[in-house]
């Protein structure tokens, strides 16, 4: 048996180093839930809620700032916490946004004979998705309410004949020709043409359905024409207030007029301070187990404090270096982002590219363009040369690929639509202006942007 000696370096960090940094990635109301949390096991730790009449001038203004700009989500979040048990099954709720369910329900009100039928229309409108399909099988529900088939589909047909038009369909294909129906434009041919063609005019194969139809061409163009007029969901357009996500700013940038300024948003979690008593039962404790136990949870209090501070402090920093850089978007808008990396900001302040990525982790930004979550400000470099504003040279200035998507979607729209660009052409013609990247980046840029290939951007 062999004995050695080996000298080795491990970097192990500390519970109290784990715990910064967890407070550190966490969000204005992550951050209020955990100091609950805290206070539930340490005795000595007390919160207390931040009140305006308790700030300084430079702190009331901040939080009457906040306040008036963040009404609607204010509003949108009480809505949510309403019990939804306050109203009768039968009376409507307008003070909110309508949802499907509701606003087909208020169409059905008188036209329902007894509970049984209630019950399974109820049931019919739950199940429809959010794009106002019927997807669960008419069987099912027939099983579920010990009722002949017939019957339910019977249901079905009722709300099919609801606003908006092609609710309550099980395919897309049912769903554009009821909508067809209600406009009184379905024919047999338009009918056959959406049932047996429908993936091919997505593909814009126009000749071939004219071929397989026997229909002239100018014939087929006009039934895809009314076809992209119809709605594919017709359910998209109505809110589902289960589904709202309340967004809480934890930074607002103010626009001043020579100057922004940067508002963390500390009115969502309470102060934290030490309980007097168990101070003073620490000072006066003549049991050392005792006023061990104290000093342990009085230091657990005070080291929360300036973990606390100092996630205010990196927060403050990061963002503000982020906006030094990403100026001319607060005076611009959104298509003046400049690419940006984390290992930029990272350098910038000296610290390490992981503190950046937790101090920005699920937080977001509010300013006059909107909310954006702090990462956005982080935008991908493409390859490439954009014009300097001020001289109007081309330099080796780095593109984001927003950039070049607005390029690529001004390239299409401008491109003779009976002969269209192929992602080749385009990605030639992107890089005679600049932004030399791959076809196949082409290709997924376009796909990003919603727009179609060549074939299916062609027209007849």
């Amino acid at each position: 048996m062999e004995l050695s000696l080996k000298t080795e370096q491990k970097q192990v960090l500390s519970h109290k180093m784990i715990q910064s940094a967890e407070i550190l990635q966490m969000t204005a109301a992550g951050l209020e839930e955990y100091l609950n949390e805290q206070a539930l096991e340490n005795p000595v730790l007390e919160l207390s809620e931040k009140r305006p009449e308790e700030f300084d001038r430079k702190d009331l203004e901040k939080y009457q700032w906040i306040c008036a700009h963040d009404e609607q989500n204010r509003y949108l979040y009480q809505k949510l916490e309403s019990a939804e048990d306050d109203f009768p099954e039968w009376n409507i709720d307008t003070s909110g946004p309508e949802t499907l369910k509701e606003h087909l329900w208020s169409q059905l009100v008188g036209r329902v004979r007894d509970k049984k039928q209630e019950e399974i229309l109820q049931f019919l409108l739950d199940c429809l998705d959010s794009k106002g399909y019927f997807k669960d099988g008419a069987e099912m529900v027939a099983e579920r309410f010990h009722v002949p088939e017939d019957q339910v589909l019977e249901l079905l047909t009722m709300i099919q004949g609801l606003e908006p038009s092609g609710v309550g369909a099980r395919s897309l294909e049912e769903c554009l020709c009821i909508q067809l129906e209600h406009q009184g434009r379905l024919t047999p041919e338009l009918e056959e043409c959406i049932r047996g063609h429908l993936e091919q005019i997505a593909k814009n194969q126009l000749p071939q359905i004219a071929k397989e139809m026997h229909l002239p061409l100018e014939k087929v163009k006009e039934f895809g024409g009314i076809i992209r007029e119809l709605e594919p969901r017709p359910g998209a357009r109505f809110s589902d207030v289960r589904q709202m996500v309340y967004v809480v700013p934890d930074v607002v940038v103010v626009k001043f007029q020579d100057h922004f300024d940067i508002l963390l948003n500390e009115s969502l979690y309470p102060d934290i301070t030490l309980n007097q008593e168990y101070v003073s039962m620490c000072a006066k404790q003549e049991d050392q187990e005792v006023k061990q136990y104290l000093l342990d949870k009085i230091h657990q209090v005070e080291w929360i404090k300036q973990c606390v501070a100092q996630r205010n402090i990196t927060l403050s920093r990061v963002v503000r270096a982020i906006l030094e850089r990403q100026e001319e978007f607060l005076h611009h808008g959104p298509q003046y982002l400049k690419p940006l990396r984390m290992a930029d900001i990272a350098e910038a302040l000296e610290i390490h590219e992981s503190t950046v990525s937790r101090a920005v982790r699920q937080k977001y930004l509010q300013c006059i363009w909107g909310i954006f979550p702090l990462g956005y400000f982080f935008a991908r470099a493409a390859a490439g040369q954009k014009p300097d504003r001020e001289t109007g040279q081309e330099g080796p200035v780095r593109a984001t690929a927003s950039d070049v998507k607005r390029e690529l979607a001004s390239l299409i729209r401008r491109e003779d639509k009976i002969k269209p660009h192929s992602d080749r052409v385009l990605a030639e013609l992107l890089e005679a202006r600049g932004f030399p990247i791959s076809r196949r980046t082409v290709a997924k840029y376009r796909e990003e942007l919603g727009i179609l290939g060549a074939s299916g951007r062609k027209e007849y």
